[in-house]
């Protein structure tokens, strides 16, 4: 029983085997596949570009820090940080107790003054009639005529003195240089202000500017107008455009940095911008020549990055590359690509490994 099963199992095999051998006859019919049109891209060498950071602010152009030119106790702040001000209203006013002693003390001296050159002109008046009469002497006149000029000096002296006074009261009185923000408080009511010292910062927010520095060794390969980028996180900006206005040609003492400044443009998402904000500033530096590639060509599959090259019979050959700094659009190949090769320039989702290509 077991044998007889055994030939019926061996016998179907066979059967089958026939049948497939009999289906299978005959050669298959090719596979015509559809060229995929694409433009073709030359690798060549070009100059290299490497991208230098560096940490920045957001500054405004109009920045003021303010302060008294007199030494007193600041009686009041009148502002918060944050606050607008328009050119000419009172942010800060400083005791001003012994400078109005001083204005009412000269006050009432340049009176008296007054009054004395108003007596000694009638009577110079009166002895230079008497004089041209010869009723009077020579000496009588000169004498009349020197005190009157003594009296004029006195007058003069005072009045520049009251005038350096009033200037002085104006001092104690902080107003805003322009239209702005309050960007810092500096000090506080009952602080003692002295000379040089800043009371309170103002800003205007219209126009910023950007400020950054550059080290030493790469300050003779920046210049001003070039080109530049910048980011702020806080904002939401990447790689916004900006121009360098302006390269310090002197490095801070002890930094070796060399500031630089970008101003922003107004129009140019300045709304979401404040002074004070920390940025990025980028910097492209030409570098040693190198293989760039549209970025446009890539094909990124996981972690790895390939192009399409075209080989001789125009077909599309993925290939692995390893890639580098990026300049605008194209992008550095460091491996995997050579100089005179071509590729497709732009990696479609309908290109495939081998897939035939027209231009």
């Amino acid at each position: 029983m077991f044998s007889i099963n055994r030939i019926t199992l061996l016998t179907g095999i066979v059967a089958g085997l026939l049948f497939l051998s009999s289906c299978g006859s005959g050669d298959p019919e090719p596979v015509q596949e559809t060229p995929v049109s694409v433009e073709a891209f030359t690798a060549s060498l070009a100059p290299g570009f490497l991208s230098h950071s560096f940490p920045a602010s957001i500054q405004s152009v109009n920045q003021a820090n303010l302060s008294t030119i007199v030494m007193g106790t600041i009686t009041a702040i009148e502002v918060n940080e944050g606050d607008a001000v328009k050119e000419g209203d009172i942010i800060a006013r400083v005791k001003d107790d012994q400078i109005r002693a001083q204005q009412a003390q000269l006050q009432a001296t340049l009176l008296q003054a007054r009054a004395q050159y108003e007596l000694t002109e009638r009577n110079y008046t009166r002895i230079k009639n008497l004089h041209a009469l010869d009723s009077a002497t020579q000496s009588e006149l000169d004498e009349i005529e020197a005190r009157y000029e003594m009296a004029k000096a006195s007058i003069k002296a005072l009045e520049a003195s009251l005038g350096e006074v009033e200037e002085m009261l104006n001092y104690t009185l902080i107003r805003a240089p322009f239209d702005g923000i309050v960007s810092r408080k500096h000090m506080s009511a009952g602080d003692l202000a002295s000379p040089g010292m800043p009371i309170v910062s103002v800003s205007g927010p219209d126009m910023l500017k950007l400020t950054a520095n550059v080290p030493e060794r790469l300050i003779n390969r920046v210049e001003s107008g070039a080109s530049v980028t910048y980011s702020v996180a806080s904002a939401g900006i990447t790689n916004a455009n900006a121009t360098l206005t302006s390269v310090n040609a002197a490095a801070g003492p002890g930094s070796r940095q060399f500031s630089v400044e970008a101003i922003l443009s107004t129009n140019e998402q300045s709304g979401s911008l404040r002074p004070g904000m920390y940025a990025d500033l980028h910097i492209d530096l030409e570098d040693s020549p190198s293989v760039m590639i549209p970025q446009s060509a890539l094909v990124h599959r996981g972690q790895l990055t390939g192009i399409y090259a075209i080989s001789e019979d125009n077909r599309a050959v993925l290939r692995w590359i390893r890639t580098g700094r990026f300049h605008d659009d194209m992008i550095e190949v460091v491996s995997g690509l050579s100089e005179g090769e071509r590729i497709v320039s732009t990696a479609g989702e309908n290109l495939r490994q081998g897939q035939p290509l027209q231009f």
